[in-house]
């Protein structure tokens, strides 16, 4: 049989870069967007700066002055946004170990929560952690490791630390704040959460990591903002009009499906700011907050400013005068346009049966593709995604009501991905779940006698 353009043309919808999230825009996030205050923003990055350093090794007795200072205050300022949100520190002893951690300490991440009607969660988060090396006369600029190293032991060196990360600690308070006030019930429950110690190995984001694993927590995913106001690189260039989305694979890893998310909203929301999706966990040979709690299972990506002034990473000169507010402003709609809408949304189906399974088939004629999906709490239909199997993005859509199965006749499944997303009575869309083709384990090798 010929397989011609027919088929599939029944099927098309728009491709991604047309795409708009597959509905008309919700006004309460029109309105939500609105309310990110850029002056806000610049007013809370001023007073991080303040602190003169925010170093995990500082000190906490000073009221004005240390990690101990800029916690309380992160704390005292989420607590007075909304009494909505459930504000604590997530506190953790660890002892001295390496060479970063060179004395027994207390972290505390800041946390607050807003409570949906389920409890699974989504996350955005920022780092409030911030060092500096010092750096010799004559020592060499302009990467990540200049002066040939770094001097973990000058805690209380100054580290203004407003890009790294004051802007991602920003964007994630002033989020919590209008979602906070925003009076909008989400299905998700959705936590705002300002990590420490992640400047000496992502410490504070891997033991809630492990924490929330032991509880059993569900997190359907993380946008960690790790240095999203600066827009000029260390040689100069510009780029204000777009943020990078990096995360891990495989290709249609939950974290691949959150990142393809961000840039199908931020389309509908936020046009002017072009979402780059970076097929990597992070930066080359990089690596943040995002990193630990991928590496406990959960879907995570990381945003990061189009162009780095590596010059300015962990150094004195990381200040103001190195961050562009409304770019910032850009990026923190970016990211509270994906978590509203996915905040909103139902849960992802799920594409596979009790003995985990793959629900996707050749019937009826040996020759279609059957694909079936569980039904998702609150959905009032369904989406369906397909590409061809050597495409990074879905090219092809289809809503198809509120049914489980659909069969696409004389459709391969060889030559084609899937994957299928829940949306709600308003349009809201769930993160896409792809039917994964499982690898099946190697049969052990028989031995000759």
């Amino acid at each position: 049989m010929k397989i011609c353009g027919a088929t599939l043309v029944a099927f098309l919808v728009l491709p991604p870069a047309l795409a708009s999230g597959g509905s008309a825009s919700d006004p309460r996030i029109v309105e939500l967007l609105g309310e990110i205050s850029p002056a806000r923003l610049a007013a809370t990055l001023k007073k991080l700066e303040s602190f003169g350093t925010r170093h995990t090794l500082s000190g906490v007795t000073a009221p004005d002055r240390g990690v101990g200072a800029a916690r309380q205050w992160i704390l005292d300022e989420m607590k007075g946004y909304s009494p909505r949100l459930l504000v604590s520190f997530d506190t953790y002893r660890i002892p001295k170990q390496g060479e970063r951690i060179t004395r027994d300490v207390e972290l505390r991440n800041v946390m607050a929560v807003l409570p949906g009607r389920r409890p699974r969660r989504f996350y955005v988060s920022g780092h409030y952690d911030s060092v500096a090396r010092p750096v010799p006369a004559g020592a060499p600029t302009g990467s990540p490791r200049s002066a040939g190293g770094f001097d973990w032991i000058h805690t209380d060196n100054p580290a203004p630390g407003v890009d790294d990360d004051g802007s991602g600690t920003a964007l994630t308070m002033e989020l919590a704040r209008v979602f906070g006030q925003s009076g909008i019930e989400f299905d998700a429950t959705l936590v705002f959460i300002c990590f420490v110690g992640e400047e000496e190995g992502l410490v504070g984001a891997k033991l809630h990591a492990q924490r929330a694993q032991a509880e059993k927590i569900v997190i359907d995913g993380v946008l960690n903002n790790d240095m999203v106001a600066s827009a000029a690189s260390g040689q100069g260039v510009e780029d204000t009009a777009s943020v990078r989305v990096f995360s891990e694979g495989p290709e249609d890893s939950a974290s691949r499906q959150l990142a393809r998310a961000i840039r199908r909203v931020a389309a509908l929301y936020v046009p002017e700011q072009h979402v780059r999706l970076i097929a990597r966990h992070d930066r080359f040979g990089r690596g943040g907050d995002h990193t630990a709690l991928n590496q406990h299972g959960y879907a995570g990506v990381r945003f990061t400013e189009s162009k780095e002034n590596y010059a300015h990473q962990h150094a004195v000169e990381d200040d103001l005068s190195g961050v562009d507010v409304q770019y910032l402003t850009r990026n923190a709609r970016v990211n509270a346009a994906t978590l509203a809408t996915l905040g909103l949304a139902p849960p992802a189906p799920t594409v596979v049966d009790e003995h985990g399974r793959t629900l996707l088939g050749r019937e009826p004629s040996g020759y279609d593709a059957r694909l079936r999906w569980v039904a998702s709490p609150g959905a009032a239909g369904y989406r369906i995604f397909w590409r061809e199997a050597w495409t990074p993005d879905w090219q092809f859509e289809r809503a198809v009501g509120e049914v489980t199965e659909l069969v696409m006749p004389s459709v391969s499944i060889d030559d084609y991905v899937f994957g299928v997303a829940a949306v709600d009575a308003d349009g809201h869309e769930s993160l896409v779940t792809a039917y994964v083709n499982l690898v099946r384990p190697e049969p052990p090798i028989l031995t000759l006698q």
